[in-house]
């Protein structure tokens, strides 16, 4: 009796301990999740001083190592100093002479400190751009540990008319500022900023950004929340960057588009309202094909752009042109921008190896914009005038629209190829699926992708069977 009581004991002493190593288990798993869950967070502090049209930036990174892998240092991109020289500026050839009209202007990024875990640390500025700024941890950063970056460094802004730069009548602070490089295949990712596209890749994050300028500016960006004698203040979730605009000649512009606050920053009040007007409608119509914007506030800005249009979070930079042309390309730019607010800002893709999967999305989706507000005539008459002649383009038969930056050779083939033929394949999904399998294809490719990188297989999944295969023969040429 004595000795099956004892191994009873014995038994429940081990199941006891069994269940608390469960239960131990159960909550390091838990406290893990959470922690997986958690974005990683900017914190920045930047100043513009006008005279020497610099800005003055310090930035706090917090960071959670999700990478599966231990981590000796972390890579972020410092885009700024891919403008110190003519020859590695971000612009085709074809297009310097619009990015520079009062010849080439440099500009740069300058490190002053770099601290890691409360502590200074080494740093490398590499790449053929010094666009690679490698920081050194003072300790092994293990999966799921974290830790804080801080970085001091001054950005010298050129006179020029690309996404960053200062003119006469704005300043454009895109791109300015660090972020992290996108982890793949066990490593950092080293791209280049390239003369055509976006050559971006970077995952969600959230951002907590003040700026200091003089009182004199008006400044724009994603999830402004305060304003007071020359400081403003912004916070926004699952951003993928983070862009400002400033100007002292900007005319404001805001209305409602059900929760969500638009905004618009133009040279003239006129401007101003034509753009909001635009950007309103565009909300609305593409909530009603794909689902909720995916944030609290949505701006478009005015400002000397050469290349026309480019999206951010949250926040569109416009070519001032557009909005004095009166040929009706303000209104298909804005439109077309905004549609990257859900292909790009909420669904995320490669815009380097797999440029198709946001542009040719977004080109798509204006016309889409165009049939709804203005009717299938509409629609026709683009499709005809812009789309069309892509795919009848004998120089880009049997060419597929799943072509890498690195491929294309102008901007002009670029676009043909990319932003044309791409809405044509969209197009013919649309016509063989039947417009309402496609629509909600489209839907549930932007809910089960929101806010990650998705890659080209997403959209196959997205799509079903059929609508993969039929996808799959566009983006290797098998299709015109």
């Amino acid at each position: 009796m004595t000795d099956k009581r004892e191994a009873l004991v014995g038994f429940l002493k081990k199941r006891k301990a069994l269940l608390a190593g469960v239960l131990l288990l159960a909550a390091l798993s838990a406290l893990l999740a959470r922690a997986g869950g958690r974005s990683d967070r900017y914190i920045v502090e930047a100043e513009y001083d006008e005279t020497a049209q610099e800005l003055r930036v310090r930035e706090v990174f917090k960071y959670t190592n999700r990478t599966g892998q231990a981590l000796e240092a972390l890579c972020f991109n410092l885009w700024p100093n891919a403008y110190a020289e003519e020859k590695s500026a971000p612009v085709a050839n074809s297009e310097r002479q619009q990015a520079y009209p009062d010849g080439f202007s440099a500009g740069s990024a300058r490190v002053e400190e770099v601290r890691a875990a409360g502590k200074e640390t080494g740093y490398r500025l590499e790449g053929a751009q010094r666009t690679l700024l490698k920081v050194q941890l003072p300790f092994t950063l293990r999966p799921m540990g974290s830790v804080e970056v801080e970085l001091r460094y001054t950005v010298a802004l050129p006179r020029t008319c690309l996404r960053m730069g200062v003119s006469d009548t704005d300043v454009r602070l895109s791109g300015v500022f660090a972020t992290l490089c996108a982890f793949e295949d066990g490593e950092f990712r080293t791209d280049a900023y390239a003369p055509l596209g976006d050559p971006f890749v970077s995952e969600c994050a959230n951002w907590q950004v003040t700026l200091t300028a003089p009182q004199s500016y008006v400044a724009a960006g994603t999830g402004l929340a305060e304003t007071d004698q020359g400081v403003w203040r912004f916070a926004g979730e699952h951003l993928r960057d983070f862009a400002l605009f400033l100007s002292k000649d900007y005319c404001v512009a805001q209305q409602k588009a059900g929760d969500v606050t638009v905004r618009s920053f133009a040279f003239t009040q006129e401007g101003a309202e034509q753009a909001l007007d635009t950007a309103v409608q565009a909300l609305t119509v593409y909530e009603g094909l794909y689902g909720a914007y995916p944030y609290d506030d949505y701006s478009v800005c005015a400002g000397q752009f050469c290349i026309g249009g480019m999206e951010y979070p949250g926040v569109v930079l416009i070519d001032d042109a557009l909005y004095r042309s009166g040929d009706g390309m303000l209104e298909f730019v804005i439109a077309h921008e905004t549609a990257h607010q859900w292909w790009y800002a909420g669904v995320g893709s490669d815009q380097i190896r797999a440029p198709w999967q946001d542009e040719a999305l977004a080109e798509y989706s204006t016309l889409l914009y165009y049939e709804a507000v203005y009717g299938a005539e509409s629609f026709d008459s683009l499709y005809q005038s812009m789309v069309r002649p892509a795919t009848e383009n004998m120089a880009l038969a049997g060419v597929g629209v799943g072509q890498s930056l690195d491929k294309f050779e102008s901007a002009a083939t670029y676009d043909a190829l990319v932003y044309r033929k791409g809405a044509a394949m969209l197009h013919d999904l649309r016509v063989a699926l039947g417009n309402d399998t496609f629509l909600e294809a489209m839907r549930r490719y932007y809910r089960d992708n929101l806010f990650t990188l998705a890659r080209p297989e997403d959209f196959f999944t997205a799509l079903g069977e059929q609508g993969a295969q039929r996808a799959a023969q566009w983006l290797s040429g098998e299709r015109p």
